[in-house]
């Protein structure tokens, strides 16, 4: 059974985004692959639902960045979207790398002890989408101890939880509430996905106060600069210590970025347990 909440235990989750996509094509096996085989336990993936109620891993809502096809996914039947390349945009290496189908992902991350962030992409259709992953999810044993399912749309996940009861969802805050907390519990969550400028210490003590784990997504700004530094620039003050500070204080459970190495860095300068 996979653990999320781990801060506390003096660890932090390193969570590569979309799987290892510096080094392979974005939300495919082999970045998936790439990524355990890196030392993480955590992955963070997309996933939608095919015309012919499939459920893939792809992040846009069309192929055209991520295959040699073009055409929207939502769209599309399961058979048109396995016909196209999903890996030669990337390099030549990875010519033929086929879409994932969302239970072969599953079922190997249960088998590799791999936590994965399920964030829906899903634009419409929505009771449909929710009916079949939580049939999936019923056939599949022990699978949502595996599973937080993200979403800036709060009431698709929870559409998903009033099937499955059981399922932990991690709601995105993009902005400063009122009642932060509140906003968060009220949206049935088990963990709250922040990024730094809408976050601060207080607002992470009262979210590990209430049992929430929390996973800090840094974005990509300038790639030529490292996310911490950019804020640094930006904000004009030592945002990285802070970022180093609330690790070092078990306010993280995970954190979240293209670049693994970065990642564990940052958890490693802070004391932690890189996992």
């Amino acid at each position: 059974m996979f653990t999320f909440n781990v801060a506390k235990t003096g660890k932090v989750l390193v969570n590569s985004h979309r799987g290892d996509c510096i080094r392979c094509p974005e939300n495919t096996m082999p970045a998936f692959i790439s990524a355990v085989e890196r030392n993480t336990s955590c992955i963070e993936i997309d996933i939608a639902m095919t015309l012919d109620e499939e459920l893939v891993v792809i992040h846009d809502p069309s192929v055209n960045r991520t295959s040699n096809g073009c055409g929207y996914v939502e769209q599309m039947t399961l058979a048109e979207l396995e016909a196209l390349d999903f890996g030669s945009w990337f390099h030549s290496s990875f010519e033929s790398t086929p879409i994932p189908k969302f239970n072969a992902v599953l079922e190997w991350a249960i088998e590799h002890d791999v936590g994965l962030i399920v964030e829906v992409k899903q634009r419409r259709n929505h009771h449909r989408f929710a009916e079949k992953f939580a049939e999936l999810i019923e056939h599949t044993p022990n699978s949502s101890a595996y599973i937080q399912l993200l979403g800036f749309d709060h009431t698709v996940i929870n559409l998903v939880k009033t099937r499955l009861p059981d399922i932990q969802l991690q709601a995105v805050t993009l902005a400063r509430y009122q009642n932060q907390l509140n906003a968060v519990l009220e949206s049935n969550a088990s963990a709250v996905c922040v990024e730094y400028p809408y976050t601060t210490r207080s607002v992470l003590e009262d979210y590990k106060n209430s049992g929430l784990v929390t996973r800090l997504y840094l974005p990509n700004k300038d790639k030529n600069m490292k996310p911490t530094q950019w804020f640094n620039q930006y904000y004009g003050y030592d945002v990285h210590s802070d970022i180093i500070q609330w690790l070092r204080e078990g306010l993280i459970d995970m954190i979240s970025h293209d670049d693994i190495d970065m990642l564990k860095e940052l958890v490693q300068e802070a004391g932690m347990e890189a996992i």
